[in-house]
């Protein structure tokens, strides 16, 4: 069968991970079960959590090569730069500030292509996933640009997709979810977002006003990003709008 990144006729293999393992770490129990939930049964008092042994995942999507050498290459980078697992100057550094009473994470240091790539492979896997949970994600046009950036290892520039991400502050509740990605459509341009471990990944496909607001704090060629930081007592309210709860 055809590989979906390499379009090479191989042989495909059997459990290709949509969202990254290391990503769902603090989701798992004792008994390496996943503790999985909608974020509707989040708010009640005894809400319902089944318990897969792993996160979602699929087969016949991509060959040996693709998933466990090339995605594997950016989901390692990023997985030791969460965990400050470098041996040298590499480390990124995070230093906090605050901007017109808003609260900032500077990240510096931070690899810039293999960071983008990571990113950009989770939204392109849920687009070519058929599973249910992932099926408002269609990127047209944006899948093919995506696939070619990640087979090529080029991102190409900051402006292209724009990426920002917001920080869920400790003790809001929300610190370890992984939400199915989320579509918008912005002044007649698309955009995706996703929740992942207390943290808002946002996807502009196509500037717009939002994203002209973001331009300084989004992931920079220099190996950069500016986290926004939203505080714990506004971020139960942020998710219901964020998963359509509320409507304003």
């Amino acid at each position: 069968m055809k590989c979906k990144l390499c379009n090479q006729e191989k042989v495909l293999i059997k459990k290709s991970h949509i969202f990254s393992e290391f990503l769902h770490k603090e989701l798992f129990d004792e008994n390496h079960k996943l503790r999985k939930f909608e974020v509707r049964e989040m708010m009640k008092v005894a809400p319902k959590i089944s318990k897969p042994s792993s996160g979602s995942y699929e087969s016949n999507l991509l060959c040996n090569d693709c998933d466990n050498v090339i995605l594997n290459r950016y989901e390692n980078y990023v997985s030791r730069a969460l965990m400050l697992n470098f041996k040298d100057v590499k480390n990124p550094k995070c230093i906090k500030s605050q901007r017109n009473g808003i609260n900032f994470i500077d990240v510096k240091n931070i690899a810039y292509k293999e960071t983008k790539l990571f990113l950009l492979s989770l939204l392109w896997r849920a687009h070519i996933s058929s599973l249910e949970e992932y099926k408002d994600v269609s990127l047209g046009p944006y899948g093919e640009r995506i696939r070619r950036q990640l087979i090529n290892g080029d991102p190409s520039t900051d402006d292209d997709i724009q990426i920002s991400i917001f920080k869920f502050q400790k003790g809001s509740g929300f610190d370890s979810f992984i939400g199915q990605p989320i579509k918008y459509s912005i002044e007649l341009t698309t955009a995706y977002s996703i929740i992942i471990n207390g943290h808002l990944i946002v996807f502009y496909l196509k500037e717009n006003t939002y994203s002209k607001i973001l331009k300084n704090e989004r992931l920079k060629v220099d190996n950069s990003i500016s986290l926004i930081e939203l505080p714990k007592e506004k971020i139960e309210n942020f998710v219901m709008h964020y998963v359509g709860v509320k409507n304003n």
